[in-house]
């Protein structure tokens, strides 16, 4: 059974989804060259992760995100392996602000986390910061607060929801969750579907592999919300 907790009321605003703002949390994806390059650089690469491949015609980003298994400290000590999976994830539902009639607010009414493994989002949509009419994710992210006497947080403690953060991402970005990381599963804010690839590891075992959390909605609807301007068209804003 999925641990119920009370939600705060808490209306966040999203940043821009860069490796520095999600150090705590993971590990940021994104090639470093503008949209506009189409030519193989005539200079070399300066950075040693960075080197030329088939026959000069491309260049390898060496190491771009760190996978972890770390299933041997598990409980059951069932194995894990290796997992790739799809997601097609739907525009989500918004609710219009109270205070900001204009402005639309998504409700996050649940937090998981993958305690022995890193989670890799990778999109397949190809968009860029600056396309039109396509649809952004919403990367939620909550720090975890120390453990409790008592289970389910007696190992690893819940989620922070007074310090939740929240970050705009396009299809040019892909996104890996570290290890035991909380945050909210695939939010797509816009008028169209994004595809998504996922890697992780996993074992079968439900608990090890996902635990999860429902926030507890206040009854005039208090919640960790996140303002995403007019819905459809804020991603471009706040980029």
């Amino acid at each position: 059974m999925r641990p119920l907790i009370p939600s705060p009321t808490l209306t966040i605003l999203p940043g821009s989804l860069t490796q520095s703002a999600l150090a705590s949390f993971g590990t940021v994806i994104e090639c470093p060259l503008p949209s506009s390059t189409s030519n193989f650089p005539l200079a070399p690469p300066q950075n040693p992760n960075v080197v030329p491949a088939n026959q000069d015609t491309a260049l390898k980003y060496i190491d771009v995100t760190h996978m972890r298994n770390l299933y041997e400290s598990a409980p059951s000590k069932v194995p894990s392996k290796a997992v790739m999976n799809m997601f097609s994830c739907f525009p989500r539902s918004l609710r219009n602000s109270s205070a900001l009639p204009a402005r639309e607010l998504f409700g996050v009414e649940i937090l998981e986390r993958h305690p022995y493994t890193t989670q890799t989002f990778v999109p397949l949509s190809a968009s860029s910061p600056d396309s039109q009419g396509r649809s952004r994710y919403l990367v939620v992210v909550a720090p975890t607060l120390p453990p409790t006497p008592d289970p389910p947080f007696d190992t690893l403690g819940p989620p922070d929801l007074h310090n939740v953060r929240a970050f705009w991402a396009h299809g040019g970005q892909a996104v890996t969750y570290g290890a035991g990381t909380w945050h909210a599963p695939m939010v797509v804010i816009g008028d169209t579907r994004m595809d998504f690839v996922v890697v992780q590891f996993a074992n079968g075992v439900a608990e090890e592999d996902c635990q999860e959390v429902i926030l507890e909605v206040g009854v005039n609807g208090e919640c960790v919300s996140v303002d995403v301007g007019d819905g459809k068209h804020a991603g471009k804003a706040k980029l």
